[in-house]
């Protein structure tokens, strides 16, 4: 009966997805006349919800439990791809420390919208701003506690921001964004603390 009660309670995590630190990858190994099938759920046998060529470039949110499905960010869901269609690319990193950069955030309710970017640049646009707003960072580190967690200051420390890697949900889409961001918004004399998910800026758009 314990061992009956224990497999019940094991099944259903088969679907989910791993905690596993996301990644970039590179659709390869697909013949030329072929695509890569985005799949609803972790397995062949799920609905067909788009296609990928050889060269696209994706960000792997999370592993199915048998570690042979990749799941990614498909059209504001979910979609998932087999695994040994894709090999590891580089993530562009900050100079002055390994916090990810081509990262794209955004929040609601108020709604915002900030880009992590290279050559130490932050951008940030919300909805009391007429036009995009750009920052000079000047400083990034991660955790010392060795989790995957970043912290970065701009300029006048104007904006001041925490990138986590964990699990976020937008409340808006069906996606499941790999990282989450804490801002701090000091503009204007004020004190405004901003919470948002990102996802890799990748030239597919994925």
């Amino acid at each position: 009966m314990r061992i009956l009660l224990a497999l019940a309670l094991l099944a259903p995590l088969s679907a989910q997805a791993e905690s596993w630190p996301p990644y970039l990858a590179e659709v390869t190994g697909v013949a030329a006349d072929d695509t890569l099938n985005v799949r609803r759920g972790p397995s062949g046998s799920t609905e067909d919800i788009g296609d990928l060529t050889n060269g696209s470039q994706l960000e792997i949110t999370g592993l199915d439990g048998s570690g042979k499905w990749a799941r990614i960010i498909w059209g504001g869901e979910d979609g998932w791809i087999a695994r040994r269609y894709t090999r590891e690319i580089d993530r562009p990193r900050a100079l002055d420390s390994d916090m990810p950069v081509n990262m794209h955030c955004t929040g609601t309710e108020p709604f915002w919208s900030a880009d992590i970017l290279p050559e130490s640049t932050f951008s940030f646009i919300g909805l009391e701003d007429r036009d995009t707003q750009y920052f000079t960072v000047t400083d990034s580190t991660q955790s010392v506690n060795y989790t995957l967690d970043y912290a970065f200051a701009t300029l006048g420390s104007a904006m001041t921001g925490v990138l986590h890697q964990r699990e976020c949900s937008d409340g808006m889409s069906e996606s499941t964004y790999a990282w989450a961001l804490d801002l701090v918004d000091r503009r204007n004399g004020g004190l405004t603390l901003l919470t948002g998910c990102c996802t890799a800026l990748l030239q597919d758009g994925y």
